[in-house]
């Protein structure tokens, strides 16, 4: 069996060795070891060739996950038309990944004939790696807001060193330009944040001349908020709450209630529904995004893609969701922080919450990045335009 990538890249350069395949050989996508996997010599993990690189200097393997920076350059080769160009941190460069490397015969097998010799570098697991999530009937997911709330201690501090100031790449270039605009101006605004995580929300609204409070499930979220307002005050409180029992707060407290990515991650929906409800000015309005309930939170869902471990975009075929209308407790890990849980509900469910809680629906939106973020966070950006990742609602009291 020979592997399909060099009979692809034999199909345009007739003088490309054919090598027989000795990885997922009883797969879709047979390959051999110079198609298969590299180890990162940062984070010790195996990444498809084509989202890896080497840099001669250092001596060492760098992924796309432990890069400082990234970026597509667009050139054909061979069958693609683009490449990933990788930072690396000590040398300060940008080398490609290792596809365009073999292209300009400076793979480091290529230079290093003892590397080749040795397979230095490649993944020795001749499997894909599986799903780190799995999911169990909401009926049945006995969890309790105490387990909830450990679950974001534990990742608190590993999550916010994904932030900037204006948060993660999704809510800066997806999420919050959509919230922003939804919102409109809100200097004067009593606003809180509920589900406020390490405050980074909070901080952008009270720059923009909001009174804000922030509360959240995690302690260590909101220790990390309130260290952030000592450094820099503006004037925020921070709570650290369930959003299904605010009685720190007086009914017709707030001008305005937002919940960013949080309402997921809440076991009894209606119940933190009715309290933010609570705590709205008669003219108030509650602004919610959740991860979209059609696409990105079913039981079965993800891309389809061929091979499995492909960085590339144009290899991710289409987007499978199955079991809709399962409603399920899923226990989810991004990468190697610990895990935690979110719910599954159909849309249906939140509208008819929100309907029979007394609201009124001003605002839906299925955010997507500009075309300029996409081009230039093309990685974690670039199939945002295919699918739709997020919800955002707005609603008022009826």
């Amino acid at each position: 069996m020979i592997c399909k990538y060099c009979q692809l890249i034999r199909s345009f350069d007739a003088k490309y060795p054919l090598r027989k395949a000795t990885r997922e050989v009883k797969g879709d996508y047979p390959r051999c070891d110079w198609h298969w996997r590299y180890v990162c010599s940062i984070c010790g993990k195996p990444i498809h060739f084509n989202g890896i690189t080497w840099c001669e200097k250092t001596r060492r393997f760098i992924c796309l996950s432990c890069a400082k920076s990234h970026r597509i350059v667009r050139r054909t080769f061979w069958n693609w038309k683009d490449y990933y160009a990788i930072e690396c941190d000590p040398c300060g460069e940008h080398h490609p990944a290792l596809d365009y490397l073999e292209f300009l015969r400076q793979h480091p097998w290529q230079l290093h004939p003892d590397m080749l010799k040795k397979q230095e570098g490649l993944d020795s697991d001749l499997k894909l790696p599986g799903p780190t999530y799995f999911c169990v009937p909401l009926k049945e997911g006995v969890i309790t807001e105490e387990q909830i709330s450990h679950a974001w201690n534990n990742l608190a501090v590993k999550w916010s060193c994904r932030y900037t100031e204006y948060g993660d790449k999704n809510r800066r270039y997806i999420i919050d330009p959509a919230l922003f605009k939804i919102v409109g101006a809100v200097n004067g605004l009593s606003i809180l944040d509920a589900g406020c995580g390490n405050g980074y929300l909070c901080r952008l609204l009270a720059k923009k001349g909001a009174k804000v409070v922030g509360v959240d499930i995690s302690r260590k979220f909101i220790e990390i908020a309130e260290q952030k307002e000592e450094e820099t005050p503006l004037g925020i409180r921070y709570y650290t709450q369930t959003l299904c029992n605010l009685s720190m707060f007086g009914n017709k407290t707030f001008d305005l209630v937002i919940s960013n990515l949080a309402l997921m991650d809440v076991h009894d929906l209606e119940k933190a529904v009715v309290e933010l409800r609570r705590v709205l000015k008669k003219k108030g309005k509650l602004v919610f995004s959740v991860m979209h309930p059609c696409f990105s939170s079913p039981p079965v869902h993800g891309w389809v893609r061929i091979p499995q471990d492909s960085s590339r975009k144009e290899d991710w075929i289409y987007w499978k969701v199955d079991r809709y209308f399962d409603r399920s407790m899923e226990t989810w890990q991004y990468g190697d922080m610990p895990p935690t849980y979110s719910f599954h509900r159909p849309l249906s469910d939140y509208i008819k919450i929100l309907l029979q809680n007394g609201f009124r629906i001003t605002d839906f939106e299925e955010p997507i990045p500009s075309k300029k973020d996409i081009n230039e966070h093309f990685r974690e950006l670039g199939d945002c335009d295919r699918i739709s990742w997020f919800l955002m609602i707005g609603v008022k009291k009826a």
